[in-house]
């Protein structure tokens, strides 16, 4: 009986969601009541276990061998104050010298242009927002890309990927979903999915030089001739990014807020503090350095709404995975789908997470898949073997396609800038995202996080 409720109350909020009858923050404080108090009524005639559920999946819980187990507050932390710590970078400037040296040296080369396009838009993403990078990244390069007749459906491609790569960083979501519902620590899935980014952004770059060598052959452009560009229309590019925000730049503070973003970060990677309490302290340093109290109170407001919306979200996932693990529904659940898998691909459940996982990204709404597909397969996963930062790198492959996916509203944004259709965008989208999902694995394998 435990297992169909967990059936009924994971079918429960994906259809509430995906047919948008009731917001995801909602949705999964409301089934998470409604069937955490029915798991609980038929266990022992009382509801009352469902507030220790609650709490165990929001806080922490300790097992019999004393290992402590976090809940979700720990990622919410990070989530919060990285979103709203490299938000507060933008707002100062910090990345501008770098973007606006490198638009200068592109100058007239289409194949400089492209592979100017990748760093910058790698650069604007680090705040993982993608709405923002689209609206900055196309109103600095749509003029340029029309001025040379440059194909906008490359810079489509250019901004979507460098996103898609930002939008794995751990204030991007999907890295702290998997985080929370597997209950690991965010650096330990980072670290390892770093060469998995590093090498899948080679590949970007790649893609670019080879994008702008067509582009040279099809304008005809002769490296060795002169600049294409004035000085004039340069600038122009220029002033799109330093006029963003302007008045909240701070360059004379520029080398402080780089050591104070460099320390973070080696901080973080080197596993010396957790993500949280580092970028707790890395934004109210770096608020008080550049801001007085008046306008660090406006920033914090003006910054807050993205990171609340995504911090909202993993608090009442908190409600929803006690539910699934205190009531003992994640567990029956496995033990009833595990008779479902053949034998023979027992020994190679990691790579069969990996493309159910590709396939769910694409299809469902993220907070759909890891809420709802992640903690079913997360248990049978753990009976074959795989430990949960395995499982959470195979359900992170599908992210290399994820933004192919009509459920993400602002893509259709990005196809308005470019001027592309949705079958357009999807035919190039995919033609350089599948050979991206295969980087994505083969690196994997290969650093030895997703056994075969």
């Amino acid at each position: 009986m435990i297992a169909s409720f967990g059936y009924l109350m994971i079918a429960s909020f994906l259809v509430l969601v995906i047919r948008k009858h009731i917001s995801v923050f909602a949705g999964l404080v409301a089934v998470s009541i409604v069937f955490g108090g029915a798991a609980a009524f038929w266990s022992v005639g009382s509801i009352e276990p469902i507030f220790g559920w609650f709490r165990d999946g929001l806080f922490y819980t300790v097992n019999q061998a004393g290992k402590v187990s976090l809940g979700t507050i720990n990622p919410t932390i990070m989530i919060l104050f990285a979103i709203m710590y490299f938000s507060i970078m933008m707002n100062v400037g910090l990345f501008d010298p770098l973007c606006t040296f490198l638009i200068r040296r592109a100058k007239g080369d289409p194949l400089k242009v492209l592979m100017v396009t990748v760093f910058v838009t790698s650069v604007v993403t680090l705040d993982g927002d993608g709405t923002t990078t689209i609206l900055i990244i196309t109103s600095a390069f749509v003029p340029l890309y029309r001025r040379m007749n440059m194909k906008l459906s490359n810079l489509a491609m250019l901004i979507i990927l460098p996103t898609g790569l930002g939008n794995c960083l751990p204030w991007g979501g999907p890295l702290v979903r998997a985080a929370a519902v597997l209950k690991v620590e965010v650096n330990e899935l980072f670290i390892q999915i770093l060469p998995i980014l590093a090498v899948s952004l080679v590949y970007v770059f790649v893609l670019a030089y080879f994008m702008g060598k067509k582009e040279r052959k099809r304008l005809g452009y002769d490296p060795k001739s002169s600049e294409q560009l004035d000085p004039t229309q340069i600038e122009e590019m220029v002033n799109v990014i330093l006029d963003n925000d302007k008045e909240l730049k701070r360059p004379r503070l520029f080398l402080f807020n780089l050591a104070l973003t460099v320390a973070t970060l080696v901080a973080v990677l080197m596993g010396w503090v957790s993500g949280a309490l580092a970028f707790t302290i890395a934004t109210a340093i770096a608020l008080a350095a550049n801001y007085t109290a008046a306008e660090q109170r406006e920033r914090i407001t003006a910054n807050g709404g993205d990171a609340i919306a995504v911090t909202s979200i993993i608090i009442a996932a908190g409600f929803f995975l006690g539910v699934l693990n205190g009531s003992g529904m994640s567990t029956a659940i496995a033990e009833t789908l595990t008779y479902l898998i053949p034998e023979s691909l027992g020994s190679h459940i990691g790579l069969v997470f990996a493309l159910v996982g590709a396939i769910a990204c694409y299809a469902l709404p993220i907070d759909a898949y890891y809420f709802g597909i992640l903690p079913v397969i997360a248990p049978i996963g753990a009976k074959y073997g795989l430990t949960p930062q395995e499982i959470g790198m195979a359900s992170f492959m599908g992210q290399a396609i994820r933004y192919g996916s009509p459920t993400v509203a602002w893509l259709f944004l990005l196809m308005d800038r470019t001027e592309m259709s949705f079958a357009e965008y999807q035919k190039e989208f995919f033609k350089y995202s599948i050979p991206m999902f295969f980087i994505f694995i083969a690196v994997a394998i290969l650093t030895g996080v997703l056994p075969i």
